[in-house]
């Protein structure tokens, strides 16, 4: 059913319903779609929110005040951290198993009150709407809006004030420095329930596209409610498919907000080998334009661009065989997951993205279990959640399609 249909279910005009909201850093990028910097619980009746709470993701960690061993690419790939912390823990692309997993920790933290579901929003969407509804007020926390702000070399304005009220060094900002969030979403809620007729084309257009590049994420701990947003393409699942498979994956394990700056193009050469397998030749070319920030905590700088450290996977048919990988600092691994045959590697140790215009490249060359005579030939490209719109070329024997990877794409060949 149409997103439009559902709507009033879910802004609970048959019952009251409470929200776990979660804000997505995507200038910190994560599996799932970025750090998870903050939460509010939002209530909803009638199509009126009312904000409950809004909190520093730090301040959940704290009260969890248990110890779970950290799992491996935790261990392998993020210094000094040793146990698995609510934070870190959308470790999936898969959003609906990130969030069973911090669901289920959720839970067991003191205090915290039972929602009926999680969604999740990350500042290309909040900068998407207020490039529509313009500048807002947020009481006690100011104003924000998406004009482009050259402190952070053009990013929107809300962006910049957002990484300043969560990372600015202690002692220049409130103790809850993170929520800001719960007030900055009911504002904009407000705005948007209340929007005059000229901007509902607007903001239309911007929700349905934030849907559709994964900027805003549903999950339901109920079967038949997730199943609804799973329909509604609200789940960020991982897809499954009868033809080829490609979904990169990307996570900042100790970058600064680097991904705010870092630029990124793939291209894929597919061929078919002489055993009539398809095959594929995958370079990706991670390049941070911008200048370095100053981080240096004593001076009291914004670090915003700083050295980025890598962990990337790359998702394909189940079966698959890796032939050679290069730009990983750590010997490639092979496994299976969300069935898929997962390449995993590492870069940022010896080698990290530097700012000032560094390049780093990946290359991944495998092979898949799919032949030639799988006509006509067809690609799943998904796009991983909070990204930007990457730049794309695939080409298969004589054909070739450049696009911008906004959504998650089907080629047909």
């Amino acid at each position: 059913k149409p997103v439009l249909e559902n709507l009033p279910y879910f802004l609970g005009e048959e019952e009251k319903m409470t929200y776990l909201v979660l804000f997505q850093n995507d200038a910190e990028l994560r599996p799932s779609g970025g750090f998870l910097t903050a939460y509010a619980i939002l209530e909803v009746e009638d199509g009126k929110f009312t904000p409950v709470s809004s909190h520093d993701i730090y301040d959940l960690d704290a009260r969890f005040n248990k110890r779970i061993e950290a799992p491996r690419p935790i261990r392998d790939y993020l210094p000094n951290v040793y146990y698995w912390n609510l934070r870190d823990m959308n470790l999936s692309p898969d959003f609906k198993v990130s969030m069973e997993t911090f669901y289920s920790y959720y839970q067991q933290v003191p205090g915290e009150p039972e929602i009926d579901g999680v969604f999740a929003v990350d500042t290309q969407l909040l900068a998407a709407l207020l490039e529509v509804i313009g500048e807002v007020s947020v009481p006690g926390w100011g104003e924000f809006s998406a004009s482009a702000d050259q402190r952070c070399h053009g990013c929107p304005q809300v962006v910049y004030e957002l990484e300043r009220m969560a990372d600015k060094p202690l002692g220049t900002i409130r103790t809850e420095r993170k929520a800001v969030l719960g007030p900055l979403m009911h504002t904009i809620l407000l705005h948007v329930m209340g929007a005059s007729a000229d901007k509902i084309p607007g903001l239309f257009e911007a929700l349905i596209a934030g849907i559709e590049g994964k900027h805003l994420l549903f999950y339901f701990p109920e079967a038949e409610k997730q199943a609804a947003i799973e329909a509604l393409n609200l789940g960020g699942r991982v897809q499954e498919t009868d033809g080829d498979y490609f979904f990169l994956v990307d996570a900042n394990f100790a970058g600064a907000k680097s991904n705010m700056f870092i630029e990124q193009t793939v291209e894929d050469k597919i061929s078919v080998n002489d055993n009539g397998r398809i095959k594929h030749e995958v370079v990706i070319k991670y390049q941070n334009p911008a200048p370095a920030s100053d981080c240096n905590l004593e001076s009291g700088g914004l670090c915003l661009n700083g050295l980025y450290r890598n962990w990337f996977r790359l998702y394909v048919p189940k079966g698959s065989t890796l032939l050679e990988m290069k730009g990983s600092e750590k010997e490639p691994l092979v496994y299976e997951e969300l069935g898929k045959t997962v390449f995993e590697g590492f870069f940022g140790e010896k080698f990290p993205l530097y700012p000032n215009g560094g390049t780093n490249l990946v290359s991944i060359t495998y092979e898949t279990p799919l032949t030639a005579e799988n006509q006509p030939y067809q690609l799943l490209i998904q796009k991983q959640a909070g990204t930007k719109d990457h730049a794309y070329r695939v080409s298969f024997q004589e054909k070739e399609e450049e696009f911008f990877l906004k959504s998650d794409k089907t080629l047909r060949w």
